[in-house]
């Protein structure tokens, strides 16, 4: 995955929220500044939106093209600029996967986290001789495959579960139940 195809794919996340009729008024910026309570920051994408006839919210993204896990400390810092710019929401987008400590800070404070692969490494088969994964091509036409996912994370039905959810922008419904404020999913 390339810088700028990462990039799409975590704008693309948010696109199709409106799809579901209850978003009014989305807009989407890359590289926003806002101003804080302690100082700028400078957000990888911002999400605005109306819900309700005019009830507006912000929510605040970072994406991290990381290839070690991401640690607990990266989605502490998103929480404190989530809390100093007012926004009612926080993404962390991440091509790395989340340290179980991060996992736990982000469940808490209401955090959505993404962790972004490859479509086609969703699909997994066994065959008697080794055979190279599928193209992206290969995993789009036989099986549908999109080019991108994303895997987002929720605390599970039992104490010290966390539950999975797999999604991309052909699911709107998902995309706004996970990433938006939770406001628009009541």
């Amino acid at each position: 995955m390339t810088p700028a195809e990462f990039e799409r794919f975590v704008t693309s996340l948010f696109e199709g929220t409106q799809a579901g009729g209850a978003i009014q008024n989305l807009t989407i910026q890359n590289h926003e500044v806002i101003r804080g309570a302690d100082g700028d920051y400078d957000f990888d994408a911002t999400v605005r939106y109306e819900i309700a006839g005019g009830m507006s919210f912000l929510i605040v993204v970072e994406a991290k093209m990381h290839r070690n896990p991401i640690k607990r400390e990266l989605v502490q810092v998103l929480h404190q600029k989530m809390q100093s710019v007012g926004a009612q929401k926080a993404v962390l987008v991440s091509t790395a996967p989340f340290q179980s400590g991060a996992l736990a800070f982000a469940t808490t404070h209401g955090i959505a986290l993404v962790t972004v692969t490859e479509g086609r490494f969703t699909y997994e088969t066994k065959a008697a001789a080794p055979r190279p994964p599928l193209t992206r091509a290969e995993a789009f036409e036989h099986f549908g495959l999109p080019t991108f996912v994303g895997h987002t994370y929720s605390q599970g039905d039992h104490a010290g579960t966390t539950h999975i959810t797999t999604m991309s922008p052909e699911y709107p419904d998902l995309l706004a139940k996970h990433l938006l404020a939770d406001q628009t999913t009541q």
